[in-house]
């Protein structure tokens, strides 16, 4: 949605998704984007030492029902991560091997960990004035609403025609679309294997996904996880 903003106001090609400083070598008005993982930059340093974003930087934190994220992360590991990414990653490659639930109830790998980002990331907005959480759910029902709050932090002045013609255009099964006939350019919209279902990008995209693949007695383990560790400012528990 953000690319696509930038190519209506500022005619960049759009089958181009912003990529940290891409968009702002084609116009220098556009600004660099990064997407990381963590609040935890990893650098190109020697020792491979990661740094912590800087305070005056302006922060979107991405957040999503944890046992969502855990299932989505699985058939990632699962179908579309390279043996190099999972090394980069330091994910055993034996993970590719666990079942869904073994996957989503691990510490390293499943809601435990996409939980303990989320406390600590709650901890550290305190020093960062300006951070905005964005929940993947809320974008779902009022794309153009949220929308909205993220271009204020991002690069103001979007009227709500142009919002609502980017929430269209990358509306869920019109990124599916556009993934099974390769409109984008980057290889991060585009399935590893066109004929396994989970290899690609835009799969499901469910809310409460993650209870279609899991048995009742499973269903509470996993959210016992969620409402006894997880923070409740989030909402999730």
């Amino acid at each position: 949605m953000i690319s696509y903003l930038f190519h209506l106001r500022y005619g960049t090609p759009a089958t181009l998704i912003i990529g940290y400083d891409n968009l702002h070598e084609l116009n220098a008005a556009i600004p660099r984007i990064y997407f990381t993982r963590d609040t935890f930059v990893p650098t190109f340093s020697r020792n491979r030492a990661a740094v912590r974003i800087s305070k005056d930087k302006r922060v979107i934190f991405l957040v999503r029902d944890p046992r969502d994220v855990a299932v989505s992360f699985y058939f990632h590991v699962r179908n579309r991560a390279s043996r190099r990414e999972l090394i980069r990653k330091e994910i055993p490659l034996q993970s590719k091997s666990l079942s869904l639930f073994d996957f989503v109830i691990d510490e390293y790998l499943g809601v435990p960990r996409v939980v303990e980002h989320y406390n600590r990331w709650l901890e550290e907005m305190s020093e960062l004035p300006n951070a905005l959480i964005v929940k993947y759910e809320q974008m779902r029902a009022d794309p153009v609403g949220e929308l909205g709050r993220v271009m204020e932090l991002v690069d103001n002045g979007f009227d709500e025609d142009m919002l609502r013609e980017a929430a269209e255009f990358a509306s869920f099964d019109s990124l599916a679309r556009k993934e099974v006939n390769g409109f984008f350019d980057s290889g991060r919209m585009r399935p590893t294997n066109p004929r396994e279902s989970g290899s690609f990008k835009v799969r499901r995209g469910k809310v409460g996904g993650y209870r279609d693949y899991f048995s009742p007695e499973q269903i509470d383990v996993i959210d016992e996880m969620v409402r006894e560790n997880l923070h409740p400012h989030y909402g999730y528990n």
